[in-house]
């Protein structure tokens, strides 16, 4: 990364890998993406604090690559750490929010060959499972209960892929529906860096296409979308990041394959 490998941290918090990004203004400038956990919470307020001078911190904006309790269930303890931080999700979100829609499920075959492998292979599932019930109740995508949407906090929902992200100047968001509907991807062409969220997981070394999702044709599609970019680094949603891999996209494995 053209020696600013610092610019992002990856957060190990819950079931879902959080990011904390360092933009381009540098510290003053920092974007929290998929807080799924309070755990993953207390680690960013330790991380504003002792790396980047504390009180306030330069959190400026918390936002999520889709809306599920994995990625967002910790959003609401962040912002009472930071008040002033701005939350912002895509636009989708807000018709999850106001109830107009509710949250795709996928197929059953796809919680079976997607979701339990995934679920499997994660590390500290006590801590995981504690971190879940412990942290807010929204995103949960189960029949009963995927009209719980009561977040605590009133964010708005302007992202989209044809505007500038606030505060990632460099940054671009990218459309990628599959796992859900709202599924967004966050890429930058400088450093050919790519955050995948649940789009592309790594949980067998090379980085996988995400199983468990509510269209298969449309999560082909969006991976066909992102092959076009140049990427050499991506940071998944679940799993250790790929880095130093050369073309990393090609090694990806397919739901086909």
């Amino acid at each position: 990364m053209k020696g600013e490998l610092n610019m992002i941290h990856h957060i190990e918090g819950g079931y879902a890998n959080t990011y904390l990004i360092e933009g381009r203004e540098g510290p003053s400038r920092l974007v929290g993406i998929d807080v799924g956990s309070n755990l993953a919470a207390e680690k960013i307020k330790k991380i504003v604090g002792e790396d980047y001078g504390g009180k306030g911190g330069g959190l400026k904006l918390i936002t999520a690559t889709h809306f599920h309790i994995d990625h967002i269930g910790g959003i609401a303890k962040l912002k009472e750490f930071f008040p002033e931080a701005e939350i912002n999700f895509f636009h989708m979100v807000e018709k999850y929010i106001s109830g107009e829609e509710r949250l795709a499920i996928p197929p059953f075959s796809r919680w079976v060959m997607g979701l339990v492998p995934v679920v499997s292979r994660i590390k500290h599932q006590f801590r995981n499972y504690c971190q879940s019930f412990a942290s807010r109740k929204a995103g949960i995508p189960l029949p009963f209960l995927r009209k719980y949407t009561r977040i605590g906090y009133e964010p708005e929902c302007g992202l989209a892929e044809s505007r500038d992200i606030p505060f990632l100047p460099g940054w671009r968001l990218i459309t990628t529906p599959g796992h859900t509907p709202d599924s967004i991807c966050f890429y930058n062409e400088e450093y050919k860096i790519l955050i995948s969220g649940d789009t592309i997981l790594n949980m067998e070394g090379t980085g996988e296409l995400n199983r468990f999702c509510h269209s298969a044709e449309d999560i082909e599609t969006s991976f066909k979308k992102l092959s076009s970019l140049s990427i050499e680094t991506i940071y998944p949603g679940h799993g250790n990041p790929i880095v130093g891999a050369k073309d990393p996209m090609a090694k990806v494995r397919l739901m086909h394959s």
